[in-house]
């Protein structure tokens, strides 16, 4: 990666990533959003089709990104029967227009399920993040080697940002979760493992990888149990494993809970996702643990949705009560981000100066972005960094955003706390493209 592209991604390294001038970034931004379109639109099929489709060939302004933006669904588009019935070549066919990736790099003779297909995909030199699959489908989102090196220059030089700390591994480590899996949450809370915690005094949730393909059975499940599809036995099978599952779960957290109690005094490093932190926080209490109990120097992370599992309003408030005076990362992201908007001295999500923030009406028509001020829409971008897949995304999210300088003293846009997904507002969540978008995807498996 070379231009304006590699400029941007060097900032990371510059110690005052989020500290540069509006104008500059912005003129930066646009030679590099035409960078990443010239490098990506003859190397993914479903950019390629949009590109010729809409009348795009060249990118000149912010508003010539708009239709070239893929869904949060585009993603997950690929028919379940692939999987279902082991058509490898088919779903590997479906990941080659979505991505970088090129048929001939992945061997799929003899895969036998969808994890072993996954992991031909990352020995072929690429990473293939998915997404929980709480919907039941999750989403395989592609990672370069030099992507996931660009993740772990983020976490290393901009933790705890904007007071970072430096990469020392001086604290005992607690992770909330397996030992490996493609989810970009368990590589990142593994990094910082080994960034920030003592080498051999990590313990983990589970020693077991996570597998895609328990994951998607179980989304797959619940759906059917929703729609009312479901056998009773497959019901009980599935209640008879859960609880089995749980209950190891349940174990494992006791013992991170009586280890955590016995070494408080010390500096700690606690990475889950919110809905295990709350557990881990109440469990904590009860064993006499109070709010603002642990070593100052203790690193705390969490973050993500609450993955089916309905926190209390005041999660946040709770989380900032028990943490109170050690170092938490306070972000808004997703997976399909590299890096995360981080929160200042005042509360407000920087914008990475990599991700171009496009906001657009709930249809993800038209753009909305403002000179100044606030602007409430839903949350596109394009990510100029990603070599691994087409940076430009329409989210779910209905999101504030303040592209005024910020109350402390840096440029904007900074998007603002109160955040929701439109799915959770009421109404259907439709963006006017995903079904276009499916259906060039569709051809393109079937032609």
């Amino acid at each position: 990666m070379s231009g304006a592209r590699a400029q941007i991604r060097s900032l990371v390294l510059s110690g005052d990533t989020f500290d540069q001038p509006a104008a500059d970034i912005r003129e930066l931004q646009i030679e590099a959003a035409r960078e990443a379109f010239a490098a990506h639109r003859e190397r993914i099929p479903l950019l390629r089709t949009r590109a010729e489709e809409t009348g795009v060939g060249e990118v000149m302004a912010l508003g010539d990104l708009v239709p070239l933006l893929f869904s949060h669904t585009s993603y997950k588009s690929y028919p379940v029967s692939l999987i279902t019935a082991g058509r490898w070549d088919r779903l590997l066919r479906w990941y080659t227009t979505v991505s970088t990736v090129e048929p001939g790099e992945v061997d799929v003779d003899g895969v036998r399920d969808i994890d072993e297909w996954t992991e031909r995909i990352t020995a072929a030199g690429h990473r293939p993040y998915i997404t929980s699959g709480t919907s039941g489908k999750v989403s395989f989102l592609n990672c370069a080697a030099d992507d996931l090196s660009f993740l772990h220059d983020i976490l290393e030089h901009l933790t705890c940002w904007p007071d970072p700390l430096p990469p020392k591994p001086t604290r005992r480590g607690y992770v909330l979760a397996p030992a490996s899996g493609p989810m970009r949450s368990i590589d990142g809370f593994r990094w910082h493992a080994e960034v920030f915690a003592r080498p051999g005094e990590t313990r983990l949730l589970t020693d077991d990888p996570l597998r895609v393909s328990d994951l998607m059975s179980s989304a797959l499940l619940r759906r059917r149990i929703a729609e009312g599809t479901a056998t009773p036995q497959e019901i009980s099978s599935h209640e008879t494993a859960s609880e089995a599952c749980e209950a190891e779960m349940d174990a494992a957290v006791s013992a991170i809970v009586d280890d955590i109690a016995a070494h408080r005094d010390e500096p700690l490093l606690i990475a889950g996702m919110n809905n295990q932190q709350f557990a881990l926080i109440q469990a904590l209490r009860a064993r006499g643990v109070p709010d603002g109990g642990l070593h100052p120097d203790t690193l705390v992370l969490s973050g993500g949705g609450n993955k089916g599992r309905a926190l209390p309003e005041d999660y946040q408030q709770q989380f900032a009560a028990f943490y109170d005076g050690v170092r938490r990362v306070r972000s808004y992201g997703m997976t399909e981000l590299q890096g995360s908007c981080l929160a200042c001295e005042k509360g407000r999500y920087h914008v990475p100066p990599w991700v171009i923030p496009l906001i657009l009406d709930q249809q993800g028509e038209t753009l909305l972005n403002p000179e100044q001020g606030v602007v409430e829409g839903r949350f596109a971008f394009l990510d100029v960094s990603l070599e691994g897949r087409w940076g430009g995304l329409i989210s779910g999210d209905r999101v504030f955003v303040d592209f005024s300088p910020c109350d402390c003293g840096r440029s904007g846009p900074a998007v603002l706390p109160d955040i929701q997904r439109y799915g959770d507002l009421g109404g259907d969540d439709k963006i006017t493209c995903a079904a276009t978008l499916d259906s060039y995807v569709r051809g393109m498996i079937h032609g």
